[in-house]
């Protein structure tokens, strides 16, 4: 039997697709506007494609996917989590507008917190600022960074925003900028970090895609980071498996 996920994110739209349990297509896009329009033109391709798929939907827009299953998007977390990688414990997730940490057992989601909305702590901080400097996404890479010194001392991106305008004043390369970002949301999501007594952290969301952010956030949160090749879709695959 086939099933869809889909989580609706701020940003970014991602799709699962299972047979049995089974992954078999995952896709990521941009999060379109008049959604309610859009998707029930997406949700007849997928029939199409798939036909009598159950689909289960989460994430900010979720409420306009129409006529499908909707759950809350921690506990698509929490079971797409274990789906992929069969550990319990706490999964890091940074989206577009906020970052959140929950605390998971065999894919049941057990506790949680989410940072208050502060643009400085999100994926879009990143994004808007690697537009601002013309560095693709898929050219960073973190691995063996040799950038200590540089980092933002503002807290809010709004301030930092300051900062970084005199960092290209002051002729920083386009990956010095983008590291001392990555390090001030990781340093952001550190506070959460703290509200928990895991040691082993999974790292979720967009930002799981950086080469080296494992070694990266492990070195400031001061405990073992991972990452997984699905870690972008782990909401959209929990939403496909959760009655499987």
């Amino acid at each position: 039997m086939f099933r869809i996920g889909i989580d609706v994110g701020s940003t970014y739209t991602k799709y699962c697709v299972t047979r049995d349990g089974e992954i078999i297509s995952l896709q990521a896009e941009k999060t379109q506007l008049r959604q309610l329009d859009y998707f029930e033109v997406k949700l007849a391709e997928f029939c199409s494609l798939y036909q009598d798929a159950e689909t289960v939907a989460c994430g900010y827009g979720k409420n306009n996917v129409p006529g499908v299953k909707n759950v809350n998007e921690l506990i698509a977390l929490a079971k797409g989590g274990w789906h992929v990688t069969k550990e319990s414990g706490a999964i890091l997730d940074i989206g577009g507008q906020d970052t959140k940490v929950i605390i998971h057992e065999g894919g049941k989601l057990k506790d949680f917190f989410v940072n208050e909305k502060c643009a400085a702590g999100s994926g879009m901080f990143l994004s808007n600022v690697l537009a601002q400097i013309s560095l693709p996404f898929g050219e960073i890479d973190l691995t063996g960074n040799t950038y200590p010194d540089v980092k933002l001392s503002s807290t809010c991106a709004v301030f930092a925003q300051s900062e970084i305008v005199e960092m290209i004043a002051d002729n920083r390369t386009e990956k010095e900028i983008a590291v001392a970002v990555i390090r001030q949301i990781l340093t952001n999501a550190k506070a959460l970090l703290s509200k928990i007594s895991a040691d082993r952290i999974l790292i979720s969301g967009g930002m799981s895609r950086i080469r080296g952010i494992a070694d990266f956030a492990a070195e400031i949160f001061q405990k073992d980071c991972f990452t997984t090749d699905f870690g972008q879709y782990l909401s959209a695959i929990g939403c496909a498996v959760l009655s499987v």
